[in-house]
């Protein structure tokens, strides 16, 4: 529809009520058509700035965490046996250790008629702290033959549970009293041994109940790095692995 120009027209300001030419008026930020003099821009604060709210999240964050405590490389021989004795100090700089905790030797040599696998006992050492670089366990089987230093240049010590790799076990069998399977790299125990688990997480319908029995489980030793033992739970399938990653095997105590 086509309007006429109305260069000639007069209108009534919509606020003062005055004759203006319609020419002249203008349109208010709010809808109304008012004379020149009655014009004025909207006023800022009616329209504030938006906002959004401040972001809380962050990306890729690290936050502060309690790091597992970590195997420590020792001096080199940092054992040093007493004669015709069991007792053994062990030299660890500002160790920080407590009398009672119980540690874990690895890597260890022969000496003084000592032999690794009495040093490196999977259910770990119960100390005695001397000073703050020193301390002394008594070793399960053997006497030292002489006062020496000894046990290598590679000997690491670190806690008697030991942390085992993600997903560390595997049910064998399914049904109940599922046969289980778990990976120690290294594990240096013996058929027979008992251990336990701690720190797991539910797989295959073994719950961590079961797994983390008080009793701990008799293990049958298949390689260096595995083991098994007979679960009193029930696998749903069978050849399924699971555990977690923070699952952790040692002592009962």
């Amino acid at each position: 529809m086509a309007f006429a120009s109305g260069k000639r027209a007069y209108g009534i300001c919509d606020i003062s009520g005055f004759r203006y030419r319609l020419r002249d008026m203008k349109m208010t930020w709010d809808g109304f058509l008012v004379g020149p003099d009655q014009w004025e821009p909207k006023q800022p604060q009616l329209s504030p700035p938006h906002f959004s709210a401040d972001a809380e999240a962050i990306r890729n964050p690290r936050p502060a965490r309690t790091e597992p405590v970590a195997e420590a490389l020792l001096t080199s021989n940092p054992f040093l046996s007493t004669a015709s004795s069991s007792v053994v100090t062990v030299f660890e700089d500002d160790h920080g250790r407590t009398t009672g905790d119980k540690v874990r030797f690895r890597g260890t040599s022969p000496f003084a008629g000592l032999s690794p696998a009495a040093l490196e006992d999977p259910d770990g050492y119960a100390i005695t702290v001397i000073t703050t670089d020193t301390y002394s366990f008594g070793v399960s089987s053997g006497t030292a033959d002489s006062a020496i230093r000894g046990g290598g240049g590679f000997v690491s010590v670190g806690p008697a549970q030991t942390l085992l790799p993600l997903n560390p076990f595997r049910a064998l069998t399914s049904g109940e009293n599922a046969i289980v399977q778990a990976t120690e790299f290294k594990h240096n125990r013996t058929t027979g041994d008992t251990v336990r688990f701690r720190e797991t997480a539910d797989f295959d319908g073994i719950t961590t109940t079961v797994l983390e029995a008080s009793s701990g489980y008799t293990i049958t030793v298949v390689d260096d790095n595995n083991y098994k033992f007979t679960s009193t739970g029930t696998a749903t399938t069978g050849n399924v692995s699971g555990g977690g990653s923070t699952t952790t095997a040692g002592p009962t105590t």
